[in-house]
């Protein structure tokens, strides 16, 4: 009865777990983590299927040695392997002499010098469509015991059960993180092509955007941020001209300075962009360092007049980036500065039109040499 309780909380936790993040990689562990504590194995291994070439392909395994193997074996799904025989069946195999089984697949034991001698294997199924393999490799004795070819216990019909059921529960999550994947694949695809419109409009900003990306994720690798906040950054910076689609060709493409009018029509393209983003839900930190990034510290800076803290991080590092490219880029009415002197124009501007934090980021990034333009893929 133990037992029985401690496999139903190990599922329940592996389920709230997996209902809580769509990162695919931290699914994948925790999949495998649960496979080893739910069935009592030595380790547990994960095939999945690739989507252009039908072929499996090894994704991982706890331990040094399974991880090794990531992206080097690769399967067809035939009846010559055993996980090409359960992708190709749909079935659950319990093998509990792998050795001399004809379909083992010697090739992951030689290159990981790990060896296999019992197995369970099911198919993860995700849409009526098989979308990988799980594998629970070598049951573990009741009582420790001399880990030899005849010391490992066999696995059983139950033990089967429970991994075809945490297998439905993984192939859900890798599933959902997959279409997760792939949804915001498409959107940065959009934003992008929408940046690329605008940057057609004008010659001399082409790559202009890029830069700021490239810039703006430099400067935040040396504030020590979260992934989530250097996503948010990345997708902020990519967004930051978009507003520029509602502006006048005349205006952008003119080749002197801009009058007192046309500056002030200029100034509307962050609420421009605003007005076009805020749309989409869940990107309320993204929109508002689009919108924000031409405010300064000291609060003179457009469009709301924020000063300090009230601008959001993301916005504050987005300024120095696009700062700096447009110093450094040559524009119809004048060459590009130097890099040295547009690093003095923002390191002098500390406290005033830039935040100091953000400022001493952008120094170490520069000093390392990560703002030189010949390392940046327009």
């Amino acid at each position: 009865m133990e037992e029985k309780v401690r496999q139903l909380e190990c599922l329940t936790q592996f389920s709230a777990l997996i209902n809580s993040t769509l990162d695919p990689e931290l699914v994948r562990e925790k999949a495998l983590e649960a496979t080893c504590a739910l069935i009592g194995c030595e380790t547990a291994s994960l095939y999945l299927v690739d989507r252009k070439t039908g072929e499996l392909y090894w994704e991982t395994a706890l331990g040094d040695a399974g991880r090794q193997l990531k992206n080097t074996v690769r399967l067809p799904i035939n009846d010559r392997s055993i996980a090409g025989y359960v992708a190709m069946s749909g079935e659950s195999l319990i093998i509990n002499d792998v050795q001399n089984d004809p379909r083992h697949f010697k090739k992951a034991s030689t290159q990981s010098s790990f060896r296999t001698y019992t197995m369970l294997c099911a198919p993860l199924k995700a849409r009526d469509s098989v979308i990988g393999v799980l594998q629970a490799l070598n049951k573990l004795p009741s009582v420790p015991r001399r880990q030899s070819m005849h010391d490992w216990a066999d696995f059983f019909e139950s033990d089967l059960r429970l991994l075809e059921s945490l297998g439905h529960q993984v192939a859900i999550a890798i599933e959902n993180s997959r279409l997760y994947t792939d949804l915001k694949q498409s959107f940065y695809g959009t934003v992008e092509a929408l940046s690329e419109a605008v940057e057609k409009k004008d010659r001399y900003t082409g790559g202009h955007t890029q830069r700021v990306v490239y810039y703006s994720m430099c400067i935040a690798r040396h504030m020590n941020l979260s992934t989530e906040e250097m996503e948010r950054i990345r997708l902020a910076a990519l967004m930051h001209d978009i507003g520029k689609i509602g502006i006048e060709d005349r205006i952008l493409k003119k080749q002197n300075p801009l009058d007192g009018d046309e500056r002030s029509i200029m100034q509307k393209h962050p609420e421009l962009g605003y007005d076009i983003m805020s749309r989409v839900e869940g990107l309320r930190d993204v929109v508002a360092g689009m919108r924000y990034h031409h405010e300064r510290w000291d609060g003179g800076g457009y469009p709301s007049g924020l000063a300090g803290v009230e601008i959001p991080l993301v916005a504050r590092i987005i300024a120095v980036a696009d700062a700096f490219d447009a110093m450094v880029s040559n524009r119809p009415y004048r060459k590009g500065h130097p890099a040295s002197k547009a690093y003095e124009e923002i390191t002098g501007n500390a406290g005033t039109q830039f935040d100091p934090v953000v400022v001493d980021a952008f120094t170490i990034a520069f000093t390392a040499g990560e703002f030189i333009q010949s390392d940046i893929t327009d």
